[in-house]
């Protein structure tokens, strides 16, 4: 009972504060979106317009606050500036890679060499603003540069992905490479000092974030012909179990925090709210493979079986109850 109130507490402040947040949050991203714009004389796509906007404004509340309050603050404007600098740079990174913009060369050249990079379009432009804003203006270069520079491998090694004879240990590799160290790189952006335990907190969040994006993305992927770890996913179980094994060291590394009980528990269940949504996911899976001892092959499926819809308030209601669920931290 005394968790169930503590839980309610925080999911009801959680949510006031998250839907007052993310418009504000928006306005800011949008605000330093158009700065940009004006000062390059040139526009972002819509498309990454957009993203930039959604991913700032929501990471913010769910990941980068929660982060920050473990430490009895909130982050601060210029914490907030750098974040939104973040994602120009990875929204971008991602163009570059997925969209065949640059050459692998041209990407490690714009990263690790930008100073002496010259850029030509708009785009190329806009990530070397961001990301010189951001290596001028934090105090681990050294370390952030080494977190980068295995984010990078892990881009680059993903462009295996689109090769069929890829094995499952090399996706689960660079799923929670590519994952684990574009949410670790974030925790430079904040003006504060981790323990090792809130390191790996942010390196595997990260990589249940990856995961639960690309069990979103089975439909798209499988139309793209991507290798990821839930396309080649024949048993959902099976899946749940690697899931649930990260989920678990999240925990286990949080519980180690030495902060007060409280901000433990508070932080637990601001996670659950962000990993919970792989959990949903999986149990979609679960129901597709019913009491077989493996899931239908997904070529044979239509759109909507593989489509996890959140606005459907069955799904809202799996995602509370795992909300719940995972983040008590006495289970």
């Amino acid at each position: 009972m005394v968790y169930f109130i503590r839980f309610c507490t925080i999911l009801l402040s959680f949510g006031f504060r998250f839907l007052g947040d993310r418009k504000k949050s928006a306005r800011q991203a949008e605000t330093l979106i158009r700065r940009i714009e004006l000062q390059l004389e040139g526009y972002f796509d819509k498309v990454t317009y957009h993203k930039v906007v959604k991913s700032y404004s929501v990471y913010k509340s769910i990941v980068l606050d929660p982060f920050s309050l473990l430490h009895g603050r909130r982050i601060s404007l210029i914490e907030q500036e750098r974040s939104i600098h973040y994602f120009i740079c990875s929204s971008l990174f991602d163009n570059f890679f997925d969209d065949r913009l640059l050459t692998v060369a041209e990407i490690e050249s714009i990263t690790f060499q930008p100073e002496s990079y010259t850029a030509k379009s708009f785009d190329e432009k806009a990530f070397l603003l961001s990301h010189l804003f951001l290596l001028n203006g934090m105090k681990d270069t050294g370390e952030y540069l080494t977190v980068l520079r295995r984010e990078f491998e892990a881009q680059r090694n993903s462009l295996k992905q689109f090769d069929p004879t890829v094995t499952d240990d090399e996706i689960q590799q660079i799923t929670f490479e590519k994952g684990g160290n574009a949410v670790l790189m974030c925790r430079y952006y904040l003006d504060i000092t981790p323990v090792p335990e809130e390191e790996d907190c942010w390196f595997t969040l990260g990589t249940l974030i990856q995961l639960s994006n690309d069990l979103f993305d089975i439909y798209k992927d499988l139309q793209d012909r991507i290798h990821t770890l839930p396309v080649r996913c024949y048993n959902a179980y099976e899946m749940e179990q690697l899931f649930l094994n990260q989920v678990g060291r999240l925990k286990s590394n949080i519980a180690l925090l030495p902060y007060s009980g409280e901000k433990k528990q508070a932080f637990s269940i601001a996670m659950a709210t962000t990993y919970a949504l792989g959990i949903t996911a999986i149990g979609q899976l679960k129901l597709l493979q019913g009491k077989a001892d493996r899931l239908p092959h997904f070529e044979t499926l239509p759109r909507k079986a593989l489509i996890i819809d959140m606005e459907k308030p069955a799904n809202r209601w799996r995602w509370i109850r795992q909300v719940y669920r995972m983040g008590n931290l006495s289970v």
